[in-house]
């Protein structure tokens, strides 16, 4: 009897420990997943550029993953398109959360936080609007992605966002940005 009951303790902790997804799990990182269940990373085919734009005259920063809602702001608003820092997804995927979008209009800046309480904070304290959701991305570092890089100018007031470490410190010592952090993790172009 005391056998059969090691036994079947023994095969509930195995399934315990082996079942994916769970909070607690731990998936080592391997090539290409980044401590990721690689079952459960979404391959990098079904996200989309990240877009970037820089309006010059009102100092802000815009990302979008919508090619006409980029080709509207570069066309009519004052744009210049500036590439892409990486890749998200426009649905949400295992792993990832929605990276909300907050515009001020009075000071023409852009707000992009993974955490829905600083953005109902903007909303409700900062004078800013909900724009919905910019895009899904990861909140650690998993499944091959890059950290995204937060950095605020307080003078311009403006919200700038890169995953580059080189033009995040460029941003912070010759521009006058304040370090604000990763943001979350997106996937390399």
């Amino acid at each position: 009897m005391q056998l059969i009951s090691s036994l079947v303790a023994l095969c509930v902790a195995s399934a315990a420990f082996a079942a994916p997804g769970g909070s607690d799990s731990y998936f080592p990182p391997t090539p290409g997943n980044n401590g990721g269940h690689p079952g459960l990373c979404t391959p990098a085919s079904h996200s989309v550029p990240f877009l970037r734009a820089y309006n010059p005259t009102v100092v802000d920063h815009f990302y979008t993953t919508s090619a006409p809602e980029m080709a509207n702001a570069v066309q009519h608003l004052g744009y210049s398109q500036e590439g892409a820092p990486g890749r998200v997804f426009t649905s949400q995927v295992w792993g990832t959360v929605p990276f909300y979008r907050a515009y001020q209009g009075a000071r023409h800046d852009h707000f992009y936080t993974t955490n829905e309480a600083e953005w109902n904070n903007a909303v409700a304290n900062l004078g800013y609007s909900r724009e919905g959701i910019s895009g899904y991305i990861y909140p650690t570092q998993i499944c091959g992605s890059v950290p995204l890089y937060r950095a605020y100018q307080p003078n311009t007031v403006d919200h700038f966002y890169t995953t580059n470490q080189a033009e995040w410190n460029h941003a912070v010592s010759a521009l006058g940005y304040n370090r604000e952090g990763i943001a979350g993790y997106i996937l390399p172009l």
